[in-house]
């Protein structure tokens, strides 16, 4: 008796057969947000490490952050929002939020939020700086992601968050996280360009 017969003989179907034989990737949501992560740290990598050290900290005026400032924003950003969904305790307000045992030491003490000069001396090692402050923080986020399931994704929207985060799921945190990402790093891509740099390339960086 041939194969096609026998397995008609117990009730299975040859596709059936074949597809029990191939190998079973878990396709999560938590997954594929890990994954677009590590596309955004290598992309957003790719746009710090294009201007020169000593343009480090350019501006287009005096109202504007810094080229350094936009990195170091989205790294402090990207710690808060995800340190929010990680953390067992609640944060009413921004100000308790900053005293929040999740966040990763900076490196400066330049402003995050207005325009300002790193305390830091020398252009090398203010981009190393900032640099390493990047990756830690991205680091952050890929990690604990790792450590939720799509379940925990739906939840998080009646905890206790400052009034800018109130309602959010904690995928809503994740998603905007990234979100703020891109607008910071487009920001910085303009950046760029007023100073006659052509940024790393989009698709490059983003194909999967």
């Amino acid at each position: 008796m041939n194969r096609r017969k026998l397995l008609a003989l117990i009730g299975i179907s040859p596709l059936a057969f074949i597809s029990s034989k191939l190998p079973v990737t878990e396709t999560t949501i938590v997954n594929i947000l890990i994954k677009r992560w590590k596309k955004s740290k290598t992309y957003t990598l790719a746009v710090f490490e294009a201007m020169p050290q000593e343009a480090i900290e350019y501006s287009p005026n005096i109202e504007q952050m810094s080229f350094a400032q936009h990195f170091m924003h989205i790294g402090f950003t990207n710690n808060s929002f995800i340190g929010v969904l990680m953390d067992k305790q609640t944060y009413p307000d921004f100000e308790g939020l900053l005293k929040a045992d999740f966040f990763i030491d900076r490196p400066d003490g330049v402003s995050l939020f207005h325009p300002d000069f790193m305390k830091t001396k020398g252009s090398k090692a203010k981009k190393g700086l900032v640099k390493k402050y990047l990756e830690d923080t991205f680091d952050y986020v890929i990690s604990s992601l790792s450590k939720l399931d799509d379940d925990t994704l739906k939840r998080g929207a009646a905890k206790e968050k400052p009034w800018y985060l109130q309602g959010h799921t904690h995928l809503d945190l994740v998603l905007r996280a990234e979100n703020h990402t891109s607008h910071h790093r487009a920001q910085a891509i303009g950046y760029l360009r007023l100073n006659g740099i052509r940024p790393p390339g989009y698709s490059k960086h983003n194909t999967l």
